[in-house]
């Protein structure tokens, strides 16, 4: 078990749950934040080799209270946070904001690189050892995990998810919504459209289409997202 914060240390409380609430743990412990509740907002999905939301919140010493969302109610200082990163989170985002007026934290992990030149929107994260160059603005919340690099001059656009390892060039615009993969790479001054999906381990080379996917080296389009 890992130390979940102090008794005095700022509480922060997640709004769903998906595979990447450890890589949020993680950047809450590194932060001294303590994970007071996770509020879920729909039936969790577990597969085969995933493991759920309990088990990851034993991990955490003391673990935090997990409720549904009719159960949930704001606490003066706590920090808010989405904790799923899936499609829906944009109707979670609308629901919280018109039924309870919260505004959400941006989490930047210690080891991450965010440039005193770069813009940061609402509910943004950015987990370890990324990397975010200068002139770039990032929207409202946007994940970023580990191991992340985004080129200068860049524009990532609200709900973008940006998987573990990949490189996004400089000058380059993700569209909202969309998913670039793990260990994918995006060369500068290029642009991937709105809900698109860029496969694990993909380069692209072109611009790339709304919604669509894309895979290989070079990227080359595959089927729409949700075909």
């Amino acid at each position: 078990m890992i130390q979940n914060g102090s008794d005095d240390a700022p509480r922060v409380v997640l709004f769903g749950a998906s595979n990447m609430i450890g890589d949020i743990f993680d950047c809450a412990c590194a932060r001294g934040l303590r994970i007071a509740a996770i509020v879920m907002n729909q039936a969790e999905v577990l597969r085969e080799r995933t493991r759920s939301v309990h088990e990851r919140a034993g991990w955490l010493s003391p673990p935090p209270r997990i409720m549904g969302l009719a159960e949930f109610r704001p606490v003066a200082g706590d920090l808010y946070f989405l904790g799923t990163t899936s499609p829906a989170r944009t109707e979670l985002v609308r629901l919280l904001k018109e039924r309870h007026g919260l505004a959400f934290a941006t989490l930047i992990h210690p080891t991450a690189y965010v440039s005193p030149l770069a813009t940061l929107g609402e509910g943004v994260f950015v987990g370890a050892q990324s990397a975010v160059g200068p002139g770039t603005a990032i929207g409202d919340h946007v994940f970023i995990n580990r191991g992340v690099t985004v080129g200068h001059d860049s524009t990532i656009k609200a709900y973008a998810r940006l998987q573990p390892g990949c490189n996004v060039g400089g000058h380059t615009t993700i569209g909202a919504g969309a998913t670039i993969g793990l260990g994918a790479g995006v060369i500068e001054e290029r642009v991937v459209g709105d809900g698109a999906f860029v496969a694990a381990g993909a380069i692209v080379l072109e611009d790339v289409a709304e919604n669509a996917l894309v895979a290989g080296i070079p990227a080359s389009f595959k089927k729409r997202v949700g075909d």
